[in-house]
């Protein structure tokens, strides 16, 4: 089922899992994952865009989790809430003000709720992929370029030189990511809680 939802906006999102409910009756598991990159040099990043930035990567996590958490109570039989946050999130990257700001925003509001929620058997974490070029919209020929800029390589050569950057040189596929979210939301992770799962070819790692 797709339902197609303003994350920004309080009414859209509570109308988004009322079609939900109204569909399959429940929700157990909610995955975080609305996001954008405005990729700038601080001097020349656009208020504006700064801004759209909050509104998705924050206010729209902060939304969806605030209506999960609801329903995932009411119910009384627990549930899962994943934030998909970014590397970035535990390491800065240059010239992502706001993508940086709002990444580790993400894993520290994870916390909170994991705090808040564990009481009802909700568990939240949050997952940290490295560089996810397949299929990805954030990373589109433009902002290929910015980054290609960047470290003076040429846009065909983004990929290469990230993928070289990890422990395994292993590019990062979305079948990772999601293999990563079914593990946090099974029973194997029954103990796991206000975590972040970094999964990118051991890139970042932990301190």
């Amino acid at each position: 089922m797709t339902v197609t939802c303003d994350v920004t906006s309080e009414a859209n999102v509570e109308k988004a899992f009322e079609a939900l409910l109204s569909n399959w009756g429940g929700l157990d598991i909610l995955v975080n994952a609305a996001g954008v990159a405005p990729a700038y040099p601080l001097v020349d990043l656009p208020t504006e865009k700064w801004r759209s930035a909050l509104e998705v990567n924050l206010t729209g996590y902060f939304l969806a989790a605030k209506a999960a958490a609801k329903i995932m109570i009411k119910q009384g039989i627990g549930g899962n809430i994943i934030n998909i946050s970014s590397k970035s999130g535990l390491q800065a990257s240059r010239d992502n003000t706001a993508y940086n700001a709002t990444k580790a925003g993400e894993i520290h509001m994870a916390r909170g709720w994991a705090l808040e929620l564990g009481e009802h058997g909700i568990r939240v974490n949050s997952i940290c992929p490295g560089n996810v070029f397949e299929g990805s919209k954030i990373w589109n020929p433009e902002y290929m370029k910015v980054c290609a800029k960047k470290y003076g390589i040429k846009p065909q050569e983004v990929i290469p030189y990230y993928v070289n950057k990890t422990a395994l040189k292993r590019e990062i596929k979305g079948q990772d990511i999601a293999d990563t979210v079914v593990f946090l939301c099974s029973d194997k992770a029954r103990t796991i809680t206000g975590q972040t799962l970094v999964a990118d070819s051991g890139q970042v790692m932990v301190r």
